[in-house]
Order: structure tokens, then C-alpha cells, then sequence
């Protein structure tokens, strides 16, 4: 069981802090501990703010990064605190810090530089926002990097932004990416379809959508969502010649191209998180084999009389679009995330975290995962 530390400095914050500690790339179990006697990263550079962490979240990245699969990516130096989405409160800030202050409750990304799964993170300003006054710590770290990652894709990716009468294609609506991509669309009036397993209809109901599976376009009812079960059906040969602007690919798999280029309306986008192979290791021969792959689509999609655009996309996380999803998505109830396991490192010790790798790893979660560090106050 993991044990917070009481032994404090004269401005209250511990020096010392119950963290996980990566010892090297491999499997969960093999390079993690968790120890109670790591630092705090007490000394702040002028842009940085100290945060008292609640709850944490993994994502693909986070076992990705753990495994060295993105190790030409992102090399660590070891031991390393792996955790990247984060919900927590400000306990110090650094001397030019001016738009967060100590006691502010916020939520962020690390963007690949971890250290989240700690009673204590320090990361650049700019990393955190304040958090979503209707969410708990819980929620709010479910959101920063699927979140995001959606919406820079709808608003900032998409040429127009998406918005009212727009036709939205989401591949993998159950992954918390599609869910999150599903839900903006719809608040700002575009139509939007999917696919899902059979499996996961549940889970998209659970956003407050009567699932459809024929699609009747002249019958656009937003509290609807037409899904295609893609182990039965192919939603190029379902939607061919439908004219979507924009198919958001969140699973991978050279396939979701194949079958956009068949809806897209001509000088259509397709935008993927996941390239045609959403499991490779970040190598030297899969670098040059992704690179390969996007600079012959971007060429054929220039020279092939549809047009359709092929873009590849990569999180940059921003406080000011964080800020932008709180205000118009979260506060105002049209966006909510879901949470499929909450795991606990203070009743259960380290197990908390190989079960949250594993889970994640397993791809059958129903919403996102979340490890929390210490109850709310």
C-alpha cells in the first residue's frame, strides 16, 4: 500500500513523495515500482508550476513510452515517473507565472515528458489549465490528451473547421478519441457517423445517443447516431459516394484510407492519429515506412482527380484550447467523458498501476482509465 509522506518543509510541501518509478523499457510489471521516498521536484524554473496530483489517466502513448516502442521518440533517462494526463491543484508557481496562481485546481498534458504518476508533478505553465468546474479530479483527467487530440483535428486540421451542416465520419467512435470527436461535432451541428463493435453500442449510448444502424441523411436528429458494426460492414461500400468532409481516423489500419477515399466528397480530408499501423514501434525503418506511406497519399491525393487530403496528426498540446474545451464543451454539459475503471495506489500499492497498463494495453476498456493518487478535498 502506498503511504503519502508528512514529513514537510516550511512552506507545507513534503520533501520527499510516494511515486512510480520506471527502471528501464519493458513490460509494467517487469520496470515499475513504487517507492516512498522519491523527491519532489521542489525547484521550479521561472515558467514552471508545482502540482499536487489527485488523478492521473493512461493512454496508448503512455505504454507505448513505457515499452521503448517511441524510444527514438522519446529517450528517458532512468529512473523515470512515466504519466502524462493529469488532474490536480497548484501548491507553487515560478517567478513569471501570472495566469495561474497556488490553489487553483487544474487539469493537463505532459506531452510525453511524464511524471504524473506522483503525489507531485512539475511541468511548464503552459501544460495546465483551471479545471472544469462541473468535473471531479477523476473526470478531469480523462479529458486533456483525447480531448484535445480531437479537437484540434475537427477545429484547427479540418479546412473549413467543421461546424454547422458539416458530414463528420469517425473511425472508432468507441475509442475515447471518437467519443470526444463524436460529441464536438455534434454541439456545433455537423452530421456525424461511425463505427463501433457490436460490443461498444452500449458505451456510445451511455453519451445520451439513441444508436441507428440505416442511415437516413434527410433525417439528421442530433440525439441520433448512425453506427456501422464494422465486423459485419464496410462503411465505404455503406456510405460510398456520400460526400463527407472530413474522416477522422482513430484506429489505424491501412483499410480506414481505403475506405474514406470512397465517402470523401471531392477536396475531402482524411485525418489519422494512428497511420496504417497503429501497434509499430517507433523505429528508424518504421519512421521512413510511415514517412513513405504519407508523402506518396499527400502526392496522389494532389495529382488524383478527387483530391482527397491525407494528413497525419500529432498532438500539440496548448492551454488556451484546453481552456476553450472547458468553456464551450465540458461547463456547458455538451461534451462529458467516460470513465471505465478508477484504480486506487493507496489501497492497492503498485498492482493499481500494472492493472492500468494492462487494461490499457488489452484494448477492451469502455471509457478511459484512471489512477488516482489521493482522494479529493
Amino acid at each position: 500500500m502506498a503511504e503519502s509522506t508528512t514529513s514537510k518543509t516550511e512552506d507545507g510541501i513534503p520533501s520527499v513523495m510516494t511515486a512510480a518509478q520506471q527502471n528501464s523499457y519493458g513490460e509494467a510489471r517487469d520496470v515499475i515500482t513504487l517507492r516512498s521516498d522519491v523527491l519532489v521536484p521542489r525547484q521550479l524554473s521561472c515558467n514552471q508550476v508545482l502540482v499536487r496530483v489527485h488523478a492521473a489517466s493512461i493512454n496508448p502513448i503512455d505504454w507505448k513510452l513505457l515499452n521503448g516502442n517511441m524510444s527514438h521518440v522519446n529517450r528517458y533517462s532512468f529512473p523515470h515517473i512515466p504519466g502524462n494526463d493529469v488532474a490536480g491543484v497548484v501548491v507553487n508557481v515560478g517567478s513569471s507565472v501570472k495566469r495561474l496562481k497556488i490553489g487553483d485546481k487544474v487539469y493537463g498534458n505532459l506531452s510525453g515528458d511524464g511524471g504524473t504518476y506522483a503525489e507531485f508533478v512539475r511541468g511548464n505553465e503552459s501544460k495546465f489549465a483551471l479545471k472544469p468546474n462541473n468535473l471531479t479530479m477523476i473526470e478531469a483527467a480523462a479529458v486533456p490528451l483525447a480531448c484535445e487530440t480531437s479537437y484540434q483535428v475537427l477545429f484547427n486540421k479540418a479546412s473549413p473547421p467543421i461546424g454547422p451542416g458539416s458530414k463528420v465520419f469517425v473511425c472508432g467512435g468507441a475509442t475515447a478519441t471518437g467519443w470526444y470527436a463524436i460529441q464536438m461535432a455534434k454541439a456545433v451541428g455537423a452530421h456525424v457517423a461511425t463505427t463501433s463493435s457490436q460490443r461498444n453500442f452500449g458505451l456510445l449510448e451511455k453519451l445520451g445517443y439513441k444508436i441507428v444502424q440505416e442511415s437516413d441523411e434527410t433525417k439528421d436528429d442530433p440525439q441520433q447516431l448512425f453506427v456501422i458494426d464494422y465486423n459485419s460492414k464496410d462503411f465505404g461500400q455503406v456510405l460510398q459516394d456520400k460526400n463527407y468532409d472530413l474522416v477522422y481516423d482513430c484506429v489505424g489500419g491501412e483499410q480506414q484510407w481505403v475506405a474514406a477515399q470512397r465517402i470523401l466528397k471531392r477536396g475531402g480530408q482524411f485525418v489519422t492519429i494512428a497511420g496504417d499501423d497503429p501497434e509499430a514501434s517507433v523505429s528508424l525503418k518504421s519512421a521512413l515506412t510511415m514517412g513513405t506511406h504519407i508523402m506518396s497519399r499527400k502526392l496522389g491525393s494532389v495529382f488524383c482527380s478527387s483530391h482527397h487530403s491525407y494528413i497525419f496528426h500529432l498532438l500539440h498540446t496548448s492551454h488556451q484550447e484546453l481552456d476553450d474545451i472547458r468553456t464551450k464543451y465540458l461547463e456547458t454539459g455538451k461534451v462529458k467523458p467516460l470513465i471505465d475503471t478508477v484504480f486506487d495506489w493507496q489501497k492497492d500499492g503498485v498492482e493499481a498501476i500494472y492493472k492500468l497498463y494492462e487494461k490499457s494495453k488489452s484494448g477492451k476498456a469502455q471509457g478511459k482509465l484512471i489512477l488516482k493518487i489521493t482522494d479529493e478535498q
